[in-house]
């Protein structure tokens, strides 16, 4: 069993918090890939010492699709009100369940034991729990993120609630008389 990090390794991004997570968990926290490069790359590497974090920086594409599909869960600890991750979606597609900080759209496109996992920001405590609820559910939420998936996140799925809203706000003008 491995999770799974994908992103800038900075504080705002919530790096330490996952740091801190692992570290409490001892010698119950599974295997960590962390994945991406920034300002907090030689903190990661030298704090990574001793626990089950492994450090992998930059990864192409193919490779890190292969990651994420492998992972029990990506996590994205972030402190910060993300426009849309496409992290969560890119999990998604191969059916890998998020863990996320409840915070802005992260928060919004997580569903609690459906899709994932969520936790108040910058707390390791509660993010031990997603992990442990995770481990626990073992891989019973794939279907479902794949069903949640193909219902929001195609490309036709897209297509189909885009052209849906503009119906309605057509229907809308109609109905008073614009």
């Amino acid at each position: 069993m491995s999770f799974i990090y994908v992103g800038r390794l900075e504080a705002l991004k919530g790096i330490q918090v996952l740091y801190e997570a692992w570290e409490r968990m001892g010698g119950d926290a599974p295997l960590l890939f962390l994945c991406g490069s920034g300002p907090l790359d030689g903190w990661c590497r030298q704090h990574s010492q001793g626990l089950p974090i492994e450090v992998k920086g930059y990864v192409e594409s193919n490779e890190l699709r292969q990651l994420i599909s492998h992972s029990s869960a990506l996590i994205l600890p972030t402190l910060l009100y993300e426009g849309f991750p496409m992290t969560i979606v890119e999990a998604f597609s191969v059916g890998t369940p998020v863990i996320c900080s409840d915070l802005g759209n992260s928060g919004s496109l997580v569903e609690e034991g459906v899709t994932g996992w969520k936790f108040a920001p910058g707390n390791a405590e509660e993010l031990i729990s997603a992990v442990r609820k995770c481990l626990r559910a073992g891989g019973s939420v794939r279907p479902d993120i794949r069903r949640v998936y193909g219902g929001k996140y195609t490309p036709e799925a897209n297509y189909r609630l885009l052209t849906d809203i503009y119906t309605e706000v057509q229907n809308a003008n109609r109905a008073f008389g614009a």
